[in-house]
């Protein structure tokens, strides 16, 4: 599967919103991933400053990612295909 990076531009982004939004996504992407075709939301990063919103999905095609946002009442301003993420282990840090 590939990676896609979806990005949302909203006000207010509080800790209970993000924590709402990505909560919905991941739902709704697991729903999909049982109805349709197999969806995973693997990241959630927020910009309050610019107002922005990111998340990094992992799908067969962009289609999907789509789907699954429309059906939770987020399509996404853009959407960018072909990323790729490295996320270091939290505990790779720890002790610094």
């Amino acid at each position: 599967m590939a990676c896609f990076l979806a990005e949302w531009y909203r006000t207010e982004l509080t800790e209970n919103a993000i924590g709402s939004f990505a909560s919905l996504l991941e739902s709704t992407a697991e729903a999909m991933s049982v109805d349709a075709a197999p969806v995973r939301l693997l990241v959630t990063l927020s910009v309050p400053a610019d107002d922005a919103l990111y998340g990094v999905f992992e799908a067969d095609t962009s289609e999907t990612i789509l789907r699954t946002c429309t059906r939770a009442g987020a399509l996404p301003h853009r959407l960018t295909p072909q990323v790729q993420t490295w996320i270091t282990p939290a505990s790779r840090g720890a002790g610094r």
